[in-house]
């Protein structure tokens, strides 16, 4: 059983300890990436060793936050090291077993959070785990720089969906506001995150709309993508990270999902728009996440048989 604690314990923990390794979750977005490199260079700034590591790599969208000077492509030596995880909900999204090790801390927002840990330092009702670590390098002390401030902004805008989601705080908007007067180019960051796109992004949306499914009146929208499809338009599973979102965006939909293959797994987003907790229903298929956006990934299945499973359990909620 993890020990929960605040950010003034997670200071002093960072304090009392060295050599610290950041994991981040597969498929891994701005939050994730963003609030490792704050975090590292927080604590190379304190004259700590720190590193980041990420299974799957840094996705070529988010070079703008300079990564190469964070993450190592390999895994290091884990011995004498003190493994840290962000963003990370469950063991799933490491692609490790459950006894694989114990993180020393966990920082974590996500509202079902089971990922191994002996200090779990969580803010469900924070839209974003960058918005953790801001608090947390305040409490710290770290002098904020602009490489600092534009990846704890990057990861705080992009989890908020731009502060447009339900989670974004009136405390969101202050923080934010107080990485922006440090000078980043904020509108190049959000242009970054929400308005450039990868070739092999825009074919995979295209593809999305062909796909697009809708059922029960409407109000469960759902694209269904198998591999032959990423295959056609020369993409990968984390060129489908934007692709989460074209579904909720029509109108009527209460409910959207994206179903995709990730090696052995199949893989499914869903997001809601009103009072449908998606974190719950992702729980039923072992994931989690936040009420309104929500995953869940399927070993040894296909596309297919996880979308009629899913049509089976969301009738009953949108009835």
């Amino acid at each position: 059983m993890s020990q929960r604690i605040h950010v003034a314990e997670a200071a002093a923990f960072f304090r009392e300890h060295d050599r610290f390794l950041i994991f981040t979750h597969n498929t891994p977005d701005a939050d994730t990436i963003g609030s490792a490199c704050a975090l590292v260079r927080a604590l190379r700034k304190l004259g700590k060793q720190a590193d980041a590591f990420n299974r799957e790599g840094v996705p070529a969208r988010l070079a703008f936050l300079q990564p190469e000077t964070v993450f190592q492509p390999e895994l290091p030596d884990l011995e004498g090291r003190t493994p840290i995880s962000v963003d990370v909900a469950s063991p799933r999204m490491l692609s490790m077993p459950e006894s694989a090790f114990t993180f020393a801390l966990a920082i974590d927002h996500h509202e079902i959070s089971t990922v191994p840990c002996e200090k779990l330092y969580l803010e469900e009702s924070f839209p974003a785990a960058g918005e953790m670590v801001y608090l947390l390098l305040k409490e710290l002390g770290v002098p904020m720089d602009t490489d600092i401030a534009t990846a704890l902004y990057a990861a705080i805008s992009s989890d908020s969906g731009g502060f447009r989601f339900s989670s974004t705080r009136p405390d969101t908007m202050r923080n934010a506001a107080e990485l922006m007067e440090t000078g980043i180019d904020f509108a190049k960051i959000n242009r970054l995150l929400f308005d450039t796109k990868q070739p092999a992004e825009v074919a995979i949306e295209r593809l999305g709309y062909e796909k697009l499914e809708l059922h029960y009146d409407g109000r469960f929208a759902l694209v269904a993508v198998t591999q032959e499809d990423l295959s056609s338009a020369g993409a990968t599973d984390q060129d489908c990270e934007q692709l989460k979102h074209l579904p909720r965006q029509i109108a009527g939909v209460q409910v959207s999902a994206v179903i995709r293959p990730k090696g052995a797994e199949i893989k499914c987003s869903l997001r809601s728009n009103e009072e449908i907790n998606v974190a719950a229903l992702a729980a039923e298929f072992g994931g989690g996440g936040h009420f309104h956006a929500a995953g869940f990934s399927v070993p040894g299945s296909t596309v297919d048989a996880v979308k009629q499973t899913l049509l089976e359990k969301i009738e009953d909620k949108l009835l």
